[in-house]
């Protein structure tokens, strides 16, 4: 966190939980934060907007919360400078989707910093799907993506990955680690896919529409 500018800087942060980041970014200058996270009220009553309110209380922050899931986030209609996404990805079951969501709400330019799951001591380009060669007793785990694959996704999703490493490493059970990546929004001129990403609203018009005026074009 302390390796980024965060001063007047409009920042969203994404599975807030109890607050940590959100929090955090505001000491580093943030002009805003905003903290969201779904309902987890009833998994974990002794966590969330509970202990996030205390926190901004006991601490007099401005920072602001909203119950919002992710794949939402055009709801919010907010355009960020840093977006902080940590140990959320993993917990995904469209992890493209979400970070399309993401990217929408995220300036030309703007930081997005990530911190998720991954496959350590490969190369490939893989992605694990099973929770029980993941960590095994969280049903809430979707996804592990090797180092490689998560750089991969981050490109395809219209981001320049400036650095990756791997923060934590497991000496025990399956290959599991965690990587931190900071990630910065391009624009859509370098695309890889002619047909149109649906979701990203902000580089393509809706793909009906297109469609009626090449029809047009084409009469």
């Amino acid at each position: 966190m302390r390796r980024v500018d965060f001063r007047s800087k409009r920042v969203l942060d994404i599975g807030t939980w109890d607050g940590l980041w959100s929090f955090e970014a505001e000491r580093l200058g943030a002009s805003s934060v905003l903290a969201t996270d779904i309902n987890t009220q009833r998994l974990f009553p002794d966590q969330g907007p509970a202990t996030f309110e205390f926190a901004k209380r006991i601490r007099g922050s401005k920072v602001e919360y909203k119950e919002v899931s992710i794949y939402d986030l055009d709801s919010l209609e907010q355009q960020f400078d840093v977006v902080v996404f940590f140990g959320v990805l993993y917990h995904l079951r469209y992890p493209q989707l979400g970070l399309a969501r993401i990217r929408n709400v995220l300036k030309d330019g703007g930081l997005l910093l990530m911190e998720t799951a991954i496959l350590l001591d490969t190369e490939d380009t893989i992605i694990q799907t099973d929770h029980q060669k993941i960590y095994p007793n969280d049903v809430s785990t979707w996804n592990a993506f090797s180092g490689p694959a998560l750089v991969s996704l981050l490109k395809e999703s219209y981001f320049e990955v400036e650095r990756f490493e791997v923060i934590v490493r497991q000496n025990r059970g399956p290959k599991i680690g965690r990587g931190f990546a900071l990630a910065r929004a391009t624009s859509g001129v370098n695309l890889h896919h002619y047909f149109p990403d649906l979701y990203l609203h902000r580089f393509f018009e809706p793909y009906g529409a297109a469609s009626e005026e090449a029809g047009k074009t084409d009469r």
